[in-house]
């Protein structure tokens, strides 16, 4: 978006350099929220003073600025009301129009260290495995929830393998860390988790999902019996439910490269 994008007043103006200061991290300097948005300096240093008194900017060190409580106040309280359930339709169904398998969103729940089905498009198929919405779900598994599993700091990564029980269909206990370890890595070079299992029956692909500043919120994938994957073209359908994963986290406002979580 650019100022020829709006119409050409200060509220237009205004909306402009909001979205490009939702973008910076840290401080930033009036000269390159100026370059940024394409606007005269004396401009936004007039609209910068509007911010700064109604408390969404602060000034920082020097000359430099910086989110204000107001404005982290005001992006809580969206986020608290966000209808995630009708915005994350249309990429459930772009994959459930390709494949005809159940899509699933969850989110991942830091408390519980699980992940909440949110939304289920079911698979039109008479033989599926039933996934409803608010059923919590253990990240150790299935694809949907070992890819968000790869992408947890150590510690959440740690507390969540300490509290994970067994298996809800084989009854088995998860892997040890260091074979989680590396099935982790995997997945995060792939960008995806698979997952099939013969004894229960089940099968998926998923992806994570970002927010802003790269914050994990949940998984997006599809599941299906396994005897149905099998006829699947794995490779494929990882390539869709990635894409979809990731024009939902850019709706979300996640724009930039994943952080690594180990780093």
């Amino acid at each position: 978006m650019t100022v020829d994008d709006l119409e050409r007043g200060s509220g237009a103006r205004l909306i402009l350099l909001l979205n490009v200061i939702a973008e910076q991290e840290g401080d930033f300097a009036l000269k390159d929220l100026a370059q940024q948005a394409g606007l005269p300096i004396s401009s936004v240093h007039r609209l910068l003073q509007i911010l700064v008194r109604t408390g969404m900017l602060e000034r920082s060190k020097g000359t430099a600025y910086r989110a204000g409580r107001e404005l982290f106040r005001l992006a809580s309280r969206v986020l608290q009301h966000m209808d995630y359930r009708t915005l994350v339709r249309p990429y459930l169904r772009t994959l459930w129009d390709r494949w005809q398998e159940t899509a699933v969103f969850t989110l991942y729940r830091p408390a519980t260290h699980k992940a909440l089905v949110v939304e289920v498009i079911q698979t039109p198929h008479p033989l599926r495995h039933m996934l409803e919405p608010d059923t919590e779900l253990s990240l150790f598994w299935g694809s949907l929830g070992r890819s968000i599993l790869a992408f947890l700091p150590d510690d959440a990564f740690a507390a969540a393998h300490a509290e994970a029980g067994p298996g809800p269909i084989t009854h088995q206990p998860p892997a040890d860390l260091a074979a989680l370890g590396q099935e982790m890595e995997k997945i995060r070079a792939d960008g995806v988790a698979f997952f099939c299992s013969e004894a229960a029956e089940m099968a998926g692909v998923a992806a994570p999902v970002f927010g802003p500043r790269g914050a994990l919120i949940g998984s997006l994938g599809l599941t299906q019996p396994a005897y149905r994957y099998a006829r699947l073209k794995a490779e494929d359908v990882a390539a869709d439910v990635r894409e979809q994963a990731a024009a939902f986290s850019e709706m979300l406002s996640f724009r930039k490269q994943r952080p690594d979580p180990k780093g």
